[in-house]
C-alpha cells in the first residue's frame, strides 16, 4: 500500500458515518375542560333583571383557547329558571362545554302601601297591670314599641324590603266608635291611607249592650267612608275578654257585637279579620290582667293575624 493510501486510512477517509440520536417525543396537550360557576339567583319586582357572571375557566387544550357563553353575561332576565352553556374552543378545533342555572325570583310587593290602624287604646298600645296601692285598680301603661301598629311595620318590612311601608297608629285611648267618626274623616283627610285596619268597639260595650247599636252604627259610618277614601278597609272583631277579668266587657256582649260587625264586613265588601276565634282559648296568654287590653304577646299576635290578612288580600301575584 503507498504512502497515500496510509494516510488516508488513517484520515478516516472512507469510513462509514456514526448514526444520528432520535428527536425527542412532544409530551400530548392536556385534554380541553371547562369549569362552569355556581348556580346564580337573583330577585326582582317584575322587570327583567341583568345577569352578570365571570366567565368560566378553560385548562387544558392548545393555545389559544376561546370561551363562549348563551346568553351572556350581562343580558336579561325574566321571572322564572333558565340555563346558560357556555363552549371553549382550542386552537386544533378541540371543544368542551358545561353550564349552570340562573333563578329569578318575584320580589314580594303590595299592591297598597299606607296603613291606617285606627281605634281605641287597643290600637295606642295599652297594658295593663295590677296596682298594689289599689287606687286605681289597674295601671295603663302605653307601650308604643309594642302596640300591634308597631309589630305590624316591622312584619311587613321584613316581608316587603323593596318598597316602603306606612303604617300609622291611629289610636286614641277611651275612645268610642260612636263618638270616633269625626276623627276618623280628619285622618283619612291628613294621612291619605289606602288601607284602614279598624279595630274598636271595647269602649262601646262597657256599658253593655246598650252600646251595641251606637258602636256599630259609628264602625258603620266609618268603614263608608274609607272606602268613599279609596282606601281597602280591615274590619277586626274584638278581642276575647279575659277570664279574670274584663272590666266590665261581657262576653256575650262581645260575641254579639262581633256577629254584628261581621255583618257589617259582608255588606260593605271590608275584609273581615277575625281576632276573636284566632285568639279564643288562649285569653290568658293574650291578656293584660285587667282583661281588656292585650298582653304584649297579645298584640304581637293581632299583628301577626292582620299582617296575614293583609299578605293574603294584598299582595301581588
Amino acid at each position: 500500500m503507498g504512502a497515500v493510501a496510509v494516510a488516508l486510512l488513517a484520515a478516516g477517509c472512507g469510513s462509514s458515518p456514526s448514526p444520528s440520536s432520535p428527536s425527542p417525543t412532544p409530551a400530548p396537550s392536556p385534554a380541553l375542560s371547562l369549569s362552569c360557576p355556581a348556580a346564580v339567583a337573583a330577585a326582582t319586582t317584575a322587570a327583567p333583571v341583568a345577569i352578570a357572571y365571570d366567565t368560566p375557566a378553560a385548562s387544558g387544550g392548545v393555545a389559544p383557547v376561546t370561551v363562549a357563553c348563551t346568553p351572556p353575561s350581562g343580558q336579561p332576565f325574566p321571572i322564572g329558571a333558565h340555563e346558560i352553556r357556555c363552549t371553549a374552543t382550542d386552537s386544533r378545533g378541540a371543544t368542551a362545554g358545561c353550564g349552570f342555572a340562573v333563578t329569578v325570583s318575584r320580589l314580594p310587593t303590595l299592591s297598597r302601601t299606607r296603613v291606617l290602624a285606627f281605634g281605641d287604646s287597643v290600637t295606642v298600645g295599652i297594658v295593663a297591670s295590677v296596682n298594689p296601692a289599689g287606687d286605681p285598680f289597674f295601671l295603663l301603661r302605653e307601650m308604643p314599641g309594642d302596640a300591634y301598629p308597631a309589630v305590624l311595620r316591622r312584619l311587613l318590612a321584613e316581608r316587603y324590603p323593596s318598597q316602603t311601608v306606612t303604617v300609622i297608629n291611629g289610636g286614641k285611648g277611651g275612645e268610642r266608635a260612636a263618638d270616633a267618626v269625626g276623627r276618623a274623616q280628619g285622618l283619612l283627610n291628613s294621612e291619605r291611607p289606602d288601607v284602614v285596619v279598624l279595630l274598636q268597639g271595647y269602649n262601646d260595650l262597657a256599658v253593655g249592650v246598650a252600646g251595641i247599636n251606637p258602636g256599630i252604627a259609628g264602625i258603620t259610618e266609618i268603614v263608608k267612608r274609607a272606602r268613599f277614601a279609596g282606601a281597602r278597609v280591615f274590619l277586626a272583631t274584638l278581642t276575647p275578654p279575659g277570664v279574670n277579668g274584663s272590666r266590665g266587657l261581657g262576653i256575650s256582649d262581645v260575641t254579639t257585637y262581633n256577629q254584628r260587625l261581621r255583618d257589617v264586613a259582608r255588606g260593605e265588601n271590608a275584609v273581615l279579620i277575625d281576632l276573636y276565634l284566632a285568639m279564643a282559648g288562649q285569653t290568658s296568654l293574650y291578656n293584660s290582667e285587667d282583661g281588656r287590653h292585650p298582653s304584649v304577646a297579645g298584640y304581637r299576635k293581632i299583628a301577626e293575624v292582620v299582617f296575614a290578612a293583609i299578605q293574603a288580600e294584598l299582595e301581588v301575584r
